[in-house]
């Protein structure tokens, strides 16, 4: 039976929408706090030159995690986006996006309960869809929530200084794009991998690289030609502070498509169960 003679399967796609939403709620409550506490931090003078001292005895690499060049005194906005590419706020997201079409899709396969779903007028392809939908949106409402977060810490508190939150906007939508490739990708790993610990195993091992390439690359001259082909170059938000950056949008929404429909074409033809 193809998806056309099949009615969506509704019911599956709200089932699990319950499932995550624990997981979903408390990352975006910690994202979003996460924003409101460097906030509190960054509006308060004494703290941030304690914070920039803090930096310096720092590594590097450290620095470069937390917005490099744009750490300094006097320069608000780039304080901020700390929050943005906190390695806490990077790691929630990796959470999620793993952890969302691994326990749908591989999850479900090895537990026994995916023959259970597909006995039900669900096509293997539906199932794809639903794993799909819930990763992409949670991870691009998860990115709301972050810019949220800023919107709110802008009324607690005086900077001294407007807040351009135009700027933020445009990041948090480019993060979102950042984090929905990172779904995908997690996506084509539960599509294509037999058991939940490989998919999860190797969707993780890349994710790390690729931040760590992104990270070296910045302040190692010998490896800045690595950045265009790491995932986090294009989160730059000294690009995004000046406009749009269409060309890493095109990039971004290649890749979800791309790693997405992947996923989706080696899923339909697995023999289940693995």
């Amino acid at each position: 039976m193809t998806g056309s003679q099949v009615p969506f399967p509704f019911g599956l796609l709200r089932f699990w929408a319950r499932r995550i939403l624990p997981m979903w709620v408390f990352v975006g409550l910690v994202i979003f706090l996460m924003q409101i506490a460097v906030c509190a931090i960054v509006h308060d003078n004494a703290s941030v030159q304690s914070f920039l001292k803090f930096l310096e005895v720092l590594p590097a690499f450290v620095k470069t995690a937390l917005g490099g060049q744009m750490l300094q005194a006097g320069n608000v906005h780039g304080l901020i986006l700390i929050g943005y590419q906190h390695p806490l706020v990077l790691f929630l997201y990796m959470l999620f996006a793993v952890g969302v079409p691994t326990t749908l899709l591989t999850g479900e396969v090895q537990k026994g309960t995916m023959e259970l779903i597909l006995s039900r007028s669900v096509t293997k392809t539906q199932a794809y869809v639903c794993a799909s939908v819930l990763t992409l949106a949670g991870m691009f409402t998860l990115v709301v929530v972050m810019f949220l977060g800023t919107v709110t810490a802008t009324h607690l508190y005086d900077f001294g200084q407007p807040i351009h939150l135009d700027l933020f906007f445009r990041i948090a939508v480019n993060g979102g794009l950042v984090a929905g490739a990172a779904g995908s990708i997690a996506l084509l790993a539960a599509g294509a991998l037999a058991g939940r610990n490989r998919a999860v195993g190797v969707t993780v091992a890349f994710l790390v690289l690729d931040y760590f390439i992104w990270i070296v690359a910045q302040w190692w001259p010998r490896l800045s030609f690595l950045k265009p082909v790491t995932l986090f170059y294009y989160s730059s938000s000294v690009k995004l502070a000046r406009a749009w950056p269409t060309g890493d949008i095109f990039v971004l929404l290649v890749i979800i498509l791309a790693c997405a429909i992947a996923g989706g074409m080696v899923w339909k033809r697995r023999d289940l169960p693995l």
